[in-house]
């Protein structure tokens, strides 16, 4: 499949500071990644890493990302990234005063489940997705702020139980896919939380495998044993875009993109390393991996 690349850049002579194009050949992308939850930060976080990385090491790839939509507040964006090929634009505000903006290529595909949601079941087995990664903010877990346990009598979350088939929550599209990837013999692959919330890696893996143990035992004892939750800390502030700002930046950067973002210039992500199915080499960009994030943690998230 080809993308369309509709952002409409002029001279760099033109623009207020500097305009960094895609750097790679996207047809050549093939999905490693499916991602849930494209928002804001995610598009200025994981998704500039990586297509920093595929920037300057094209032989990565193998790991175009995927972006997959749960809400029926995403069909605007759903419907704008989809027009423009998943491409769109990120500013970095720099503390001096120069602004740098990145055309961003690395989501290669976008799925929206109220549209198409046996797509997104299909992506979580496919063999070829290595890594499924998660900003589902913080009340996307579903943890009881009381108990500290998944909350098993949410309504959505019991009606997923009861019709895996038809899942309309993360964590039962989550189920049915690795259920199907079971089946077909996908092999391992691991979830990665992109959230900022303390031990985000275990408390996915809290809630994950308590959905399973109240719909599929089977399935849980499969992914005890073919699934990693590695730890991450992550750190951009980005705000969000308001009507104005797409106007303001479209005019600073010199495009036409209906879909841009803006974020500060500095930028942290640590991850524990422990993948199931390997990873991007996005170290060569800047991203620190670690045994365990605690110390990380301690320094940038509050107690």
């Amino acid at each position: 499949m080809k993308f369309r690349h509709n952002l409409k850049t002029t001279s760099t002579d033109n623009l207020n500071d500097k305009l960094n194009t895609v750097g790679y050949d996207r047809d050549t992308l093939t999905p490693g990644i499916l991602h849930i939850g494209v928002g804001n930060f995610h598009r200025a976080h994981e998704e500039y890493y990586t297509n920093e990385l595929l920037n300057a090491d094209p032989s990565q790839s193998q790991w175009g990302i995927c972006g997959a939509m749960l809400l029926q507040s995403d069909e605007k964006l759903y419907r704008t990234l989809e027009k423009q090929g998943g491409l769109y634009t990120v500013t970095v505000c720099g503390h001096n005063g120069i602004n740098i903006c990145h055309e961003i290529g690395s989501l290669i595909d976008v799925i929206w489940a109220k549209e198409n949601p046996e797509e997104i079941i299909d992506m979580i087995a496919n063999p070829n997705i290595r890594i499924i990664s998660l900003t589902i903010t913080e009340g996307g877990y579903n943890i009881d702020r009381t108990t500290g346990e998944f909350d098993l009598d949410n309504e959505s979350v019991m009606r997923d139980i009861k019709s895996p088939g038809t899942p309309g929550t993360v964590f039962g599209f989550l189920a049915e896919g690795l259920r199907q990837r079971r089946n077909a013999e996908g092999g391992p692959v691991t979830i990665l939380s992109c959230d900022n919330l303390r031990h985000n890696g275990d408390i996915t893996r809290k809630a994950l495998m308590s959905f399973l143990q109240a719909q599929d035992e089977q399935l849980a004892e499969w992914v005890e044993t073919n699934v990693t939750f590695p730890n991450s800390m992550v750190d951009r502030i980005t705000p969000a875009t308001l009507p104005e700002d797409v106007v303001r930046l479209n005019s600073m950067n010199g495009t036409d993109d209906a879909a841009p973002v803006y974020c500060e210039e500095f930028a942290q992500w640590v991850i524990e390393d422990k993948f199931a199915a390997g990873r991007p080499d996005w170290e060569q960009v800047g991203v620190e991996f670690t045994d365990d994030v605690t110390a990380y943690e301690n320094e940038a998230l509050p107690a």
